[in-house]
């Protein structure tokens, strides 16, 4: 019998980071590639009607919108699992997208050696 692969859903508002991190889904064996969104608003509509596993939420949408998007996918479903992508260390949209429940984030230039250990620690359930 087959494993059920990760869904992931990514969100970015750049074109080039929403290919590559669909490219680096699809890499994967046990993941697979729910859907891409350009903005919070996609990002929620995407989220209610497909139900990934993984939200890759992009913390740079203009005027906050990946917090707030955050926020709406939680009231969906408390117990969704989002990771919060953001530009620099340092930078207070992480410290927002955790305290709006992102379940971890990682920096855009780490994505590559962390992005793929942090989709599996966040879909596998707890205990």
């Amino acid at each position: 019998m087959e494993e059920r692969k990760i869904r992931i859903l990514a969100v970015d508002h750049n074109p080039l980071l929403r290919e590559g991190l669909a490219l680096l889904i699809q890499l994967q064996p046990d993941m697979e590639l729910a859907g891409l969104a350009a903005s919070g608003k996609e990002a929620v509509q995407s989220f209610a009607e497909q139900r990934p596993e993984v939200t890759l939420m992009d913390l740079d949408l203009p005027s906050g919108a990946g917090i707030t998007a955050i926020q709406e996918i939680l009231e969906i479903d408390p117990a969704a699992c989002v990771l919060g992508l953001f530009t620099y260390e340092g930078d207070e949209s992480r410290t927002r997208a955790l305290r709006a429940g992102a379940r971890d984030c990682v920096t855009k230039d780490r994505l590559n050696e962390d992005l793929v250990a942090l989709v599996r620690n966040c879909a596998r359930p707890a205990g």
